[in-house]
């Protein structure tokens, strides 16, 4: 048997403006996505796939024909068209894969609930182009086609600085802040669809080149931050600023204003997780408005 995993991701800051390529700072989640992958000794010219949710119950399961790609059969049919567009875009980049006359018993699992939204997808993508041997960014622009942070997050262990233009560029980041132990992430079940929001909300709008640098650069001094209150500046900024641009309101001017913390939305505006910084009583505050999922920086963020 193979395996192959995938890490998850949280979008720190440079949302939406990564699109054009502005610098984007995001983080690999110690959550993620495994494939387990077994090659079965029948000469059927199928792929059994299984996806199982984080508590081991069934996701959905379908079977392949391995050279059509064709349904056999499925318990969740959109689910499984979803994932057969995938592997037919899969098969264009490596289509000696899908000729050979074997079977395959795939098994994929998540290791975090679904509705937190840390990459299904993105890590789907991840863990069939490891297994296919092919590129997830070409993968990912045939399928999803994400700014691509996503799928950086998927391979990379530690927080990256991320730009697609003129290409992909990684760079990892050693974080040697001493206000780590003042972070958390707060849960807020508000699941988001990113390409909806991004073509909603900021791609219809005509490009700001000056808000676009300012923007790259404060996603540049974010990860040079020595301290808390700098760190808060930042954040509350470069929110700031795309609030106007975007003429929506920041997440804690709808749900928390009165809390005197710094609250950033990580991603598409007003989705899965916000990063909070810490105050005295701050997890009795946001549990007395109803989110009770609060998850300390380290226990989230390779």
């Amino acid at each position: 048997m193979e395996k192959f995993r995938s890490n998850g991701k949280l979008f720190l800051i440079g949302e939406y403006v990564v699109m054009d390529g502005a610098k984007a700072f995001a983080l690999p989640t110690k959550y993620g996505q495994c494939l387990f992958v077994s090659q079965l000794s029948e000469q059927s010219n199928v792929i059994y796939w299984t996806a199982k949710k984080h508590d081991d119950s069934l996701w959905f399961e379908v079977k392949f024909e391995l050279n059509s790609l064709e349904i056999l059969e499925t318990s969740h049919q959109k689910l499984s068209e979803s994932l057969q567009s995938i592997l037919r875009q899969a098969k264009q980049l490596n289509p000696s894969f899908f000729e050979s006359n074997l079977a395959y018993n795939c098994e994929t699992k998540l290791e975090y609930p679904q509705e937190w939204g840390l990459g299904s997808s993105s890590t789907l993508i991840d863990l069939i182009s490891k297994w296919i041997e092919i590129d997830p960014f070409e993968l990912n622009k045939m399928t999803f086609n994400t700014s691509g942070y996503d799928i950086a997050c998927a391979h990379n262990n530690q927080p990256i600085l991320y730009s697609n233009q003129p290409i992909v560029e990684v760079e990892k980041l050693e974080l040697n802040w001493n206000f780590i132990d003042d972070l958390y992430f707060v849960y807020l079940n508000q699941k988001q669809d990113t390409q909806a929001v991004v073509g909603n909300h900021y791609k219809n709008k005509p490009k700001d080149l000056e808000l676009i640098n300012q923007l790259s650069n404060l996603v540049i001094e974010a990860t040079k931050v020595q301290t808390l209150h700098d760190f808060e500046a930042i954040m509350d900024e470069y929110q700031d600023k795309l609030a106007v641009f975007m003429n929506q309101p920041k997440v804690k001017d709808l749900y928390f204003s009165d809390y005197t913390g710094s609250v950033k939305s990580l991603g598409a505006w007003g989705g899965d997780f916000v990063l909070v910084t810490k105050r005295e009583g701050f997890e009795d505050y946001f549990k007395q408005k109803g989110y009770n999922i609060i998850v300390p920086f380290r226990e989230m963020i390779l």
